[in-house]
This record gives structure tokens, sequence and C-alpha cells, in this order.
């Protein structure tokens, strides 16, 4: 009996300590939201029912808006075109499921600005403004047209308030080439 229980303890921690390893892939008008504690798919079926209730969704994506993965850990959410993402919402709704929200990757195309001494980055479509941070964006002239996926760690979403801009880290910086075979 002891056996049965630690083999699976084993593979638990493996599949937390492991899920970060594997690549965040977004398609447009995707967030991924990294998560801890969800085990199987009764715990799936929980966050899933959580988040379904955004308004900020994509039903015609994954039946419901809701894509959950507990393999790799991660909660893929299907935006409607144009939505703000509501950060404050999908974190406290993954914690009142029972769930640690740990990073959230997104993906943005607008223009690069800089004021106050920070890079900004106004998404074209949802004109949410996103403070870049991260070398890749080094070189990018101001007043360019970008898209990048980026992610920020979820621990400074409860201190965010409505109309805040959101500091984001730069994962990658999607070239026109790279828009180009994404497409093809």
């Amino acid at each position: 009996m002891k056996l049965p229980v630690l083999l699976a303890a084993t593979l638990l921690v493996a599949n937390v300590a492991f899920a970060d390893d594997r690549p965040v892939v977004l398609e447009e008008n995707q967030i991924v939201v990294q998560v801890n504690g969800m085990v199987c798919s009764f715990c799936a079926y929980g966050a899933e029912k959580a988040l379904s209730k955004l308004d900020c969704l994509d039903r015609a994506e994954f039946g419901d808006g809701v894509l959950v993965d507990i393999d790799t850990l991660r909660i893929t959410l299907a935006l409607r075109p144009g939505e703000k993402i509501p950060f404050r919402k999908i974190y406290q709704r993954i914690k009142n499921a029972g769930y640690d929200p740990i990073t959230l990757y997104l993906r943005s195309e607008g223009t690069l600005e800089r004021s106050a001494g920070r890079l900004l980055l106004r998404d074209a479509k949802s004109g949410q403004v996103f403070s870049v941070v991260g070398g890749e964006i080094e070189g990018v002239p101001d007043n360019a047209n970008v898209t990048l996926q980026a992610r920020l760690v979820a621990s400074q979403i409860p201190e965010l308030g409505a109309d805040d801009v959101v500091e984001v880290t730069i994962d990658r910086l999607i070239s026109d080439s790279d828009r180009a075979r994404e497409d093809g």
C-alpha cells in the first residue's frame, strides 16, 4: 500500500517540478496561466468551471473558452478579440478554485513608445498598456510595431489597479518573418 502512494507522490512532485520546462506557445487572443496544485481531471474541471464564467472569453474556442492541461499544469484562456486581459479576475478565480497561479503568459501586438523612462507597448486591439522589459527589445526603435510574447509573475497581480500599466518581461519578440511562418 505504501509503495503505490509513494510512487504517486513522486510522480506528482516530478510533474510540478518539470511542468515549466515545456515551452509556452501562444496563439493570437490567448493567454496561458501556469498553476500549481492541479493533480487530476477533477481539479481541472473545477478550474475550468471557475474560469469559464469570465466575460472576456471567446466561447467558440475550447468549447467554453478555457482549456486546462493537467500534464503541463497550464490553463489556456481564449479571449475575444480586442478584450483587455482582466488579470485580477483571472488570478482571483484561480485562487478561489484552490490553485496557485504562478506565471501568466500573454501575446500582444502594438506600438512601442517611451514614457517617463519606460518602454511601453500599447496593444493595438485592446488599448491595454504594458511596460516592457527584457533584452530582446533593446535594439527595437521607438514607434515600431511589434508582436511579442511576454510573461508576468502572478504574485504582482493582486496589487494591480484596474487601469495600471502592467510590467511584463519579454519571452520572445515575434518578427514579421516569424509571423509569416506562423500564418503560412
